[in-house]
């Protein structure tokens, strides 16, 4: 194993601290187990009827895709706010939203609550089957997944809730932060679906080739014009996937991208530890 799985699932959360921010060149708008961490099943049972949550309520659903020949159950949580206004919100996407990573709640659960934390007005979609992950977040499978999820999971999600699609993000941790940042290679430059991309502790190592392949390709497609989005790019201080997330930020700052707001944040924690505290910290810088 590339991690010591035991030791992060019984480690402490950690505190955050952001060793390092930084824009690439210009203005712009915006899973868990990297290394063979196990994913648990999720604790207890997903209801199937709206619950009370503090701060808003948690919808149950199921999406069949076509495009993979799977079901994919889903949470939805709608912050109070949405229901008092008729105003479109923000919506964010989370990949692994029914994996624990051996914590005692979902990494859905896990993301919620610091939307309530914070009283963040946006929509946070947990999408679940994270026992497919290998197989949809990495290459060739990440292909069919994107649009699993551009053609089909958010066209039925946003028929139904008030969402802003200049406002939509995708957030992974480890191998599915590897397609939290590899589906910004897959849009750009001319089928932006996201505008702010949050990949925590990404575990590039797996599909090294395939990545820099594509991020070569979509710098070489965008021919010098903007790309007006988000990519933050999250890792532990040290140990979890930090060198090669680095590595992944320092190729990305070299090529001096026009628009794109490049970030690379760093947390105090274990790999798993590391992904409340990005996400905390993402919502914060783009959220204000």
């Amino acid at each position: 194993m590339r991690h010591e799985w035991l030791r992060r699932a019984l480690a402490a959360m950690g505190s955050c601290v952001i060793l390092a921010a930084v824009s690439a060149c210009g203005g712009g708008g915006g899973g868990g187990g990297g290394g063979g961490l196990p994913i648990l099943p999720p604790t207890g049972n997903v209801p199937t009827q709206p619950g009370p949550s503090a701060g808003g309520r948690v919808v149950a659903d199921t999406f069949q895709s076509t495009a993979l020949g799977a079901p994919y159950p889903i949470e939805i949580f709608i912050p109070t706010a949405y229901d008092n206004s008729s105003d479109a919100v923000p919506i964010i996407y989370a990949l692994d939203g029914d994996a624990t990573n051996g914590l005692p709640d979902t990494r859905f659960t896990n993301l919620k609550n610091i939307l309530v934390k914070r009283g963040t007005k946006a929509i946070l979609i947990g999408i679940g089957n994270s026992a497919r992950r290998q197989e949809d977040y990495n290459f060739p499978g990440a292909n069919a997944y994107h649009t699993f999820l551009t053609k089909e999971l958010i066209p039925y999600v946003e028929s139904k809730y008030r969402a802003d699609p200049k406002k939509r993000m995708l957030t992974g941790l480890s191998t599915s932060g590897n397609l939290a940042a590899t589906a910004l290679f897959l849009e750009a430059p001319d089928n932006l679906v996201f505008s702010y991309f949050i990949s925590v502790e990404a575990a590039f190592w797996q599909q090294e080739t395939q990545n820099y392949d594509l991020e070569k390709k979509m710098f070489d497609a965008l021919a010098g014009r903007p790309l007006p989005v988000t990519l933050i790019l999250a890792h532990c201080v040290s140990g979890g996937n930090e060198p090669n997330v680095t590595a992944m930020y320092r190729r990305m700052a070299a090529r001096g991208y026009a628009g794109l707001q490049l970030l690379d944040t760093a947390f105090d924690a274990t790999h798993v530890g590391a992904d409340v505290l990005a996400f905390e910290d993402a919502i914060v810088r783009i959220f204000k």
